[in-house]
């Protein structure tokens, strides 16, 4: 069903068990680094702003729940699982709502640009690492997350033309 590469690298990158520790922690706890920056838009940006980014968190956690039996990809299987995880795998959840979240927040991030987009790759990488996804999985989670991404930064600026926002965003 897959291609020999997309095989060959989650062989690969899931071989590297002393990883396991640092990747089970990225991935498992990704659901609260997303609530920090919830938390932190709230905080240092306002009110506004925390609600476009929630509005980005949930329809992108929609778009992967709805595209999942669409797709019907199987999890990889005969390999070293770190975890265990049920249904299907296309796309990945995490890649999408990552990379999603790093096209939103990037225009914002300041000086820590970098940091937003390392946070969207190590949470993608991990989920290859932990053996739950293939690397195409989180290919295509990566590219829709952009989109998603993009979108809402689209959103916000219709918003701040049309005077919706009181302009702080």
């Amino acid at each position: 069903m897959f291609s020999q590469f997309d095989y060959y690298v989650l062989m690969f990158l899931n071989s590297f068990s002393f990883l396991d520790p640092v990747m089970l922690f990225i991935s498992l706890k990704f659901d609260y680094f997303l609530f920090l920056i919830l938390a932190a838009l709230f905080y240092f940006r306002g009110r506004q702003e925390t609600i476009l980014f929630l509005a980005l968190l949930v329809s992108s956690w929609a778009l992967a729940l709805a595209l999942k039996p669409v797709f019907e990809v199987p999890r990889p299987e005969t390999i070293r699982f770190v975890t265990c995880t049920t249904g299907y795998s296309m796309p990945s959840g995490h890649s999408l709502m990552s990379f999603a979240s790093a096209t939103f927040l990037h225009p914002r991030a300041g000086k820590f640009k970098l940091l937003v987009w390392a946070f969207a790759f190590s949470v993608s990488l991990s989920r290859i690492f932990i053996g739950v996804h293939y690397p195409s999985d989180v290919l295509v989670g990566a590219l829709m997350g952009c989109i998603v991404g993009f979108f809402w930064l689209y959103v916000e600026k219709i918003l701040i033309k049309s005077g919706l926002s009181g302009g702080s965003l």
